[in-house]
């Protein structure tokens, strides 16, 4: 599961449950705290995280989502690494 409450710290002030896009939580009446009633449709953006003030939600990228990090971003490393000629310089006047 990307999202988990911690019940102990959470006060119910229904941050997760108003800001979430993607609507993956319900509200428990009988206990007046959130719940994650959706998992699957989370969208890993992590507002719910960023908007509890009491830090009682843990928000965890799926494995799925790491491996669509790598294959874009890891890639590119060897090309990002290697440093750019700064305007000027002089291979660029002798046309090196």
């Amino acid at each position: 599961m990307a999202i988990a409450i911690n019940h102990h710290r959470c006060t119910g002030c229904r941050a997760c449950y108003d800001e979430c896009p993607a609507d993956v939580f319900a509200w428990d009446a009988a206990t007046d705290l959130p719940i994650v009633a959706y998992p699957d449709e989370c969208w890993h953006c992590g507002i719910c995280s960023m908007e509890c003030d009491e830090k009682a939600l843990i928000h965890t990228l799926p494995p799925q989502c790491w491996n669509d990090i790598n294959k874009r971003y890891v890639a590119n490393l060897g090309r990002m690494s290697q440093p750019k000629q700064a305007p000027g310089s002089a291979e660029e006047e002798t046309g090196g």
